[in-house]
């Protein structure tokens, strides 16, 4: 019998819960009639490079992007010779990890500087991603 109780009171906190995330969607879905959503800030998904430490370790060093870094996904489709360049502007060095389906040989320890990149047919196909280290 106590057990019905507590079943129901589970049930009656998680449609509470449930409810008040369908309102706050609600809420958080209405925007201007341009119907276009608005955002602020950057975008935290983003690989930026280059990336510097924070000072703050919690078991290993942190990393936020440096007042130059950009986000390397703008390298997606260059060729490697103009890749290399738009990285170096940024003081950032690219390192081909994978080319044509053939893995190469990388450095493992970390630098905040360089970009791991995969290359097709001579141009940047996917940022594997910046810093390096197992």
């Amino acid at each position: 019998m106590s057990g019905q109780r507590v079943h129901r009171r589970l049930l009656s906190v998680a449609a509470a819960a449930l409810s008040i995330t369908v309102g706050a969607l609600a809420l958080t879905g209405c925007s201007d009639d341009s119907g276009e959503a608005k955002t602020k800030g950057r975008d935290l998904t983003a690989l930026q490079c280059p990336m510097e430490e924070t000072g703050e370790t919690g078991g290993a060093n942190a990393y936020r992007p440096a007042k130059n870094a950009f986000d390397t996904a703008e390298l997606l489709g260059l060729q490697l010779a103009e890749a290399r360049e738009k990285a170096a502007r940024h003081n950032c060095e690219i390192i081909v990890s994978r080319e044509d389906d053939k893995s190469r040989p990388v450095p493992i320890e970390i630098d905040p500087t360089r970009i791991y990149v995969y290359i097709a047919h001579g141009a940047v196909s996917q940022i594997e991603g910046v810093g390096g280290g197992l």
